[in-house]
């Protein structure tokens, strides 16, 4: 009798363990619905929203002011002036009345100025005063003046033609050029990270789901073997085993969702999703991968391709643009400064006739508008014609300056060179990712196709008795292992696509999209 006791005691701890593992089995975990969002829509949110690429594309506008700040240079100005003034002087001299040297002074000017883009600086006035004095030999006092007067310099070698006096404007519309590639480089870098985040956070619900799956699989072993245990069919090491494969695949689905949060996170911060989004608290479910069925153009023709549209080369190329521009101009600058100016003026007079007038009358005689009546009939004038010659002994430093200016042009071609050849690279490793990874996509779709049928196999050798759990898991790791492997695969070679058309700098116009120079405005999706 207490042997009998012995062996049902033995059989209740034996029972205990599964018994209680089966009323703690945790839930098998369901995946969030979680809201859609396109990779169209997440390349358009990531350009308008991010503010790295923000920061990039406020050059732009800046960039614009710049030229109209050189254009500005041509603008014609306006200068005015109004001033009085009096002296008084003791004087012994008999030419005053009195004992002082006295003279009052009103003035008033105006003028424009403007330069043109030969090199030619001219400005147009009138000038005005009212001269009241005590000498005696005046014969008309208070006397009013007025002046026309016209001032004009042209450099004829230093500073002469339009080539060298809009070469500021010219390299600043180059530099406005040059940052619209820029911005343009830096949209398609983020489109490229975002699309390539869209491809992992895609293939992280593709392997959770596979892994949700695998547990699936080995929860239904595990409810099996516990039945056949207690038909005495199979030792209880098989319940155990089954427990342990359902234990160690709860362990893979929570690193499966740590992965699937992470690049997530990754995703949003990308597309600047903040507290408010109404994305921002929810899960976002990406598109299901895109085939491997996806043409692709051969090495020549992406290059031709790459050389016609990436930002940078061009952005590269305007730079050598600007320092052409810069090199012509710093020689003209080594040239003498040689400069023809010309003045020419017309005055006119009127005033109150005094005591010492002649008999016949001052034919000056008037009040201040007489004085404008004088000067347009011409009553006299003055003009100058010369020449400048400024020319520094040696002429070392525009020399020196146009010499750096030609290392600088040379050391740029060098690095457009450099960028061309690494462009090369980068399509080179693009299409060895995608040729390869389109055969491992093949492989790992072979790969399944036999472990599934594998599996298939084992379940019906199973179902006979002539397998057992070990195998049947081992053979259930292989399906899920080649399901993940072949979706691997081909995120790499979605990856790799959107690398070769990164390379190519046509990663944006693939998906019709046009990203706006003004930070105000929404992107265009054709």
């Amino acid at each position: 009798m207490p042997k009998v006791r012995y062996i049902v005691l033995l059989c209740l701890v034996c029972l205990l363990p599964s018994l209680a593992t089966a009323a703690d089995d945790p839930p098998i975990p369901k995946v969030e619905k979680g809201v859609p969002l396109s990779l169209e829509g997440a390349l358009v949110r990531g350009i308008e929203n991010n503010l790295d690429l923000k920061m990039v594309q406020v050059r732009v506008p800046a960039s614009q002011e710049e030229v109209i700040i050189q254009e500005a240079q041509f603008d014609p100005s306006l200068d005015a002036s109004v001033g009085s003034g009096e002296d008084r002087l003791p004087s012994n001299s008999a030419y005053y009345w009195g004992d002082h040297e006295k003279l009052g002074l009103n003035t008033a000017t105006i003028g424009v100025s403007k330069r043109f883009q030969t090199g030619l600086q001219s400005r147009v006035g009138v000038e005005t005063m009212g001269i009241d004095s005590n000498a005696v030999t005046n014969e008309v006092n208070p006397a009013y003046r007025t002046y026309l007067v016209l001032d004009l310099t042209q450099p004829l070698f230093k500073g002469a033609g339009t080539e060298a006096n809009t070469a500021g404007l010219r390299i600043s519309k180059k530099q406005e050029k040059q940052t619209q590639f820029q911005y343009l480089n830096q949209a398609q870098g983020l489109a490229n990270k975002v699309e390539r985040t869209y491809y992992l956070l895609s293939l992280a619900h593709v392997v959770l789901r596979h892994r949700i799956e695998s547990r699936h699989l080995a929860s239904g072993l595990l409810t099996g073997n516990r039945e056949k245990f207690k038909a005495g069919v199979v030792p209880i090491t098989e319940v155990q085993e089954a427990e342990t494969a359902v234990a160690s695949r709860d362990e893979k689905i929570v690193l499966a969702q740590q992965q699937m949060e992470t690049v997530s996170n990754q995703l949003k911060d990308l597309l600047e999703i903040r507290s408010g989004d109404p994305l921002y608290m929810s899960t976002i479910r990406p598109q299901d991968l895109a085939g491997p069925n996806q043409a692709f153009p051969n090495l020549p023709e992406a290059m031709n391709v790459a050389l016609k549209h990436r930002p940078d080369l061009l952005a590269q190329k305007v730079g050598l643009d600007k320092l052409d521009i810069r090199l012509s101009y710093l020689q003209n600058q080594r040239l003498p400064q040689i400069d023809l100016a010309a003045s020419l003026a017309m005055n006119g007079l009127a005033g109150t006739e005094t005591e010492v007038g002649s008999a016949a009358g001052n034919p000056y005689t008037g009040n201040y508008s007489d004085s404008w009546n004088s000067m347009a009939d011409g009553d006299g004038y003055n003009w100058f014609v010369g020449f400048r010659l400024t020319y520094p002994l040696g002429n070392r430093e525009a020399n020196s300056r146009y010499r750096v200016a030609g290392w600088e042009r040379k050391r740029a071609l060098y690095r457009l060179k450099r960028m061309e050849g690494t462009t090369e690279t980068e399509l080179k490793n693009a299409l060895v990712t995608l040729r390869r990874s389109l055969e491992r996509v093949q492989v790992a779709d072979r790969f399944q196709k036999l472990a599934e049928t594998n599996l298939t196999q084992e379940m019906r050798r199973l179902d006979e008795g002539l397998s057992d759990s070990f195998r049947i898991l081992d053979f259930q790791n292989n399906v899920i292992e080649a399901r993940i492997r072949k979706a691997v695969a081909l995120t790499d070679f979605n990856q790799g696509l959107a690398d070769l058309h990164m390379a190519m700098g046509d990663n944006l116009s693939r998906f019709k999209i046009i990203p706006k120079m003004n930070p105000e405005d929404k992107v265009n999706v054709r």
